[in-house]
């Protein structure tokens, strides 16, 4: 008794023509671009549009920092700021 989703298929034998040698070939990869934009393709627009604008922030904070100097130099008059113990300090009291 076959079984009920058996289907016969006529292949012929030791042609050496496509039929024998296509069950040999190794499946295609797909590349690495289809497959980041299959993934995009996946991600509801709302997502891609929320992940665009963070990117865009830092990308836009990472300029300004680099590109902006300070309006004005520290005061001269100023010492600079020592090193700060991160423990709370009993007080001499």
């Amino acid at each position: 008794m076959r079984h009920p989703l058996h289907v016969a298929l006529s292949v012929p034998v030791g042609s050496g023509g496509p039929a024998t040698t296509a069950r040999h070939r190794k499946p295609r990869r797909p590349s690495p671009v289809r497959a980041a934009l299959a993934a995009l393709a996946s991600v509801p627009p709302a997502r891609r549009l929320a992940a665009g604008l963070g990117a865009a922030s830092v990308l836009a904070a990472s300029v300004l920092t680099v590109a902006v100097d300070p309006a004005a130099p520290v005061a001269p008059d100023r010492v600079p700021a020592r090193q700060t113990s991160t423990f709370a300090q009993l007080s001499g009291d």
